[in-house]
């Protein structure tokens, strides 16, 4: 199971804010749950359109984004959420975990699959500490 963190959320007046895009309810419910635990604000997007949009006026400092909708795909919107806000990391998600190369170079600072949240544990964790965790998984 994974566990709550202490880190950068204790330190700070202000937590740091996060735009959650995944179209399953119940895995926005567990990722929402997780990005909460490591102390951040979650805000939360149903589709990429939204997430683009969204990430311009919240001015979040993640965006965890699943790249599988119908339309507008998330790895379609990742260059858009970056030129909208170009100071938020975006952690790409994957039900396989394939395209790594092509989320980093649309701007993803990570891509994690949806089967291993674990993952994402660990970049949230490098987030908190400060360090450059965003990299392939």
């Amino acid at each position: 199971m994974l566990q709550p963190r202490t880190g950068r959320a204790d330190e700070c007046s202000v937590k740091p804010r996060a735009l959650l895009c995944e179209g399953d309810p119940a895995l926005r419910t567990r990722l929402g749950d997780l990005l909460r635990a490591h102390g951040w604000q979650a805000s939360e997007a149903r589709t990429a359109a939204d997430a683009v949009d969204l990430a311009v006026s919240l001015h979040p400092d993640l965006v965890v984004l699943d790249i599988e909708f119908a339309g507008l795909s998330g790895l379609e919107s990742i260059p858009r959420v970056r030129a909208g806000w170009p100071r938020a990391r975006v952690v790409a998600l994957s039900g396989t975990g394939q395209g790594v190369e092509l989320c980093l170079g649309v701007g993803a600072c990570a891509l994690v699959a949806t089967s291993d949240l674990a993952r994402l544990d660990e970049v949230l964790c490098g987030l908190e500490v400060g360090v450059a965790a965003c990299a392939a998984a």
